[in-house]
């Protein structure tokens, strides 16, 4: 069997650096070996007009998504580094969309980054422009130099990391200072914490019995086995921010499209039912709604998709 290192080779014709794609190793983590078994929403695509039709069902599907993570911005002539880049949803859209002169993805899992490689490969626009690299779990270590990055993407990675403040700083080291960063992790403050898990999962269906509410979202986010998925609140997640270099501030939570059925078929019943416990009836209770019928608490989107906008201080 030809090696995969030397297939990815052949089929990208100029994406840069694909040997450093390498196997899963034998002292791979449970993150690891999970998200090598796991890949969300991971697909092959047929031709470069499915990819491109693939990043727009995305925005679609997540109100707020493309607003908040300033996807895919003005990069031109910067090197963008795309950290858990996943099967290349993102970097497939700054190939395509931004004059980046060079963009890097990182991510623990072989089977993503085989998966990005493909996706890239039938986009003229990635050649000779974007780099796939292998990092590990158990290790935050970001094979870059120092202040070599002028911006950072990280979508939904974080919060499935064993250390995330140690990334975090690996993260503001490598970028230039002035240099920016768009994060999502997942929002605390959320109709998906408060109503859809600790309501209609957890009263409603009896689901995840004798955990605490932090513990059953993890397990109703990106599978029940996944091994960590944690949430934050905005003040905390920015105190990590600002110790680990960075400034800036919370855009809000984008929305899932299960969020807003969860509102309008569950919100009112919650409300009345007296097993939900306080501080989700008090959450629900202070919920208002923008003129999109979108929900906001304390003044901020209510989504999953919690946005950080930073910058290296």
């Amino acid at each position: 069997m030809q090696d995969v290192r030397s297939a990815i080779a052949q089929r990208l014709h100029g994406l840069r650096a694909p040997a450093r794609v390498t196997p899963t190793r034998s002292d791979a983590t449970a993150v690891e070996r999970y998200w090598n078994r796991h890949t969300v929403q991971a697909r092959d695509f047929r031709s470069a007009r499915a990819s491109r039709r693939y990043l727009e069902w995305r925005f679609r599907e997540y109100p707020l998504f493309r607003e908040f993570s300033g996807l895919w911005g003005a990069h031109d002539g910067e090197v963008v580094l795309d950290y858990g880049c996943g099967p290349g949803n993102d970097l497939a859209g700054f190939a395509v969309h931004t004059r980046a002169s060079r963009i890097i993805g990182l991510d623990v899992s072989q089977t993503a980054l085989e998966l990005a490689a493909r996706r890239l490969a039938l986009h003229e626009d990635a050649r000779d422009r974007v780099e796939l690299r292998r990092v590990g779990d158990g290790d935050p270590s970001i094979p870059l130099a120092d202040g070599s990055v002028d911006h950072v993407n990280c979508q939904g990675v974080l919060h499935h990391t064993s250390h995330p403040q140690a990334i975090l700083a690996e993260l503001a080291r490598v970028l230039r200072p002035g240099g920016t960063a768009t994060l999502m992790v997942y929002n605390r403050d959320s109709v998906w914490f408060h109503l859809f898990t600790a309501y209609e999962r957890m009263v409603v269906e009896g689901a995840f019995a004798g955990l605490e509410v932090e513990d059953a979202f993890a397990r109703n986010t990106d599978g029940a086995e996944c091994p960590i998925s944690r949430c934050y609140r905005a003040d905390e997640f920015l105190a990590v921010c600002r110790e680990a270099g960075f400034e800036g501030d919370f855009a809000g939570g984008y929305l899932s499209r299960r969020e807003l059925r969860a509102l309008e078929s569950s919100w009112a019943r919650a409300l009345a039912d007296d097993r939900l416990g306080d501080e989700h009836r008090a959450f629900l209770r202070e919920l208002v709604f923008d003129f999109r019928g979108y929900p906001l608490y304390r003044g901020r989107h209510a989504g999953i998709g919690g946005t950080y906008r930073l910058r290296r201080a």
